[in-house]
């Protein structure tokens, strides 16, 4: 269907979704760019590597293009990497929206965990009508492998290692899969005009450290990194540096912050506290179910 829309001259698919001329190939690109690093991966050239790509995808569904995404790239990579032998793959999405599309593809299955560190925004209309919130845990055999983690706004580093700890890294180590993907968007940070959280490029070394300690234990070290939003040109391109920089664990940092830091809401420790506890039940009901 996109392929005809994109033949016949566009059109707008959803709300602040367009097709332009161009549109579909560039999607094509993006995809095919990262099945292409996480074959790389798979085919043993490397443990690492990163999709730099555009258009994003992560708020593709299956039968729905939805904000600026056409083809969800990293879900795509996901399915390759179990189609090609990997039993379990996690997903851990932090971009600042929720990665709604990613989830959607995989919301009963229980061979592949997604994970998603968002805002709080909720639905935004027919093309998103998840939620993003902690009760959405997957359906049918996929119950208790979708964790959604709405952060309040204004959520900073620390907010973001709390749950990453809290949350993220229990999830992981339950589920000890063979394969991470990493969705990492830089409209999470304090100044990105799309987004309201308040990550500085600290608090994104440290996520990129924790999710390349996670592959260490349980991958192999096989981590790939998929590149979603991030709308401030200049401290996006610091912020994603910074994630490199934890992801590839460099002793010292090789740029500093250019910009004043920003103080951050101090409502998260209630906030994950309350979804450990929620999602700690589900499992505990799924757990109990499986013997």
């Amino acid at each position: 269907m996109l392929a005809k829309v994109s033949t016949a001259g566009g059109k707008t698919l959803c709300h602040g979704t367009r097709l332009n001329p161009g549109s579909w190939e560039a999607a094509l690109l993006a995809a095919g760019t990262t099945l292409e690093a996480m074959r790389y991966i798979l085919d043993g050239h490397g443990k690492l590597s990163y999709a730099l790509v555009r258009p994003p995808g992560h708020h593709a569904q299956p039968t729905q293009a939805d904000g600026y995404c056409f083809l969800n790239n990293a879900g795509l990579a996901v399915q390759l990497a179990v189609e090609s032998g990997c039993k379990r793959v996690a997903v851990v999405d932090i971009d600042v929206h929720y990665g709604n599309g990613t989830a959607e593809g995989f919301y009963e299955r229980d061979d592949v965990l997604t994970i998603s560190l968002h805002m709080n925004h909720g639905s935004w209309g027919p093309s998103h009508p998840q939620t993003g919130f902690h009760d959405e845990v997957g359906r049918g055999k996929g119950l208790g492998f979708n964790l959604n983690v709405p952060l309040p706004n204004g959520t900073g580093d620390k907010g973001y290692e709390h749950a990453m700890h809290e949350l993220v890294v229990p999830a992981i180590s339950k589920f000890m899969p063979e394969m991470i993907v990493l969705v990492i968007g830089q409209d999470s940070s304090a100044f990105d005009p799309n987004g309201r959280e308040c990550l500085t490029m600290e608090g994104y070394r440290k996520i990129g450290q924790i999710m390349r300690q996670q592959a260490d234990q349980f991958s192999g070290g096989r981590l790939v990194v998929v590149q979603e939003g991030g709308y401030h040109i200049t401290y996006a391109a610091y912020c994603l540096h910074a994630t490199l920089e934890g992801v590839l664990c460099l002793p010292h940092p090789l740029l500093s912050d250019p910009i004043a830091y920003y103080p951050e809401h101090d409502m998260y420790s209630e906030r994950v506290t309350f979804i450990k506890n929620y999602w700690q039940g589900i499992i505990s009901t799924t757990d109990k179910a499986t013997d």
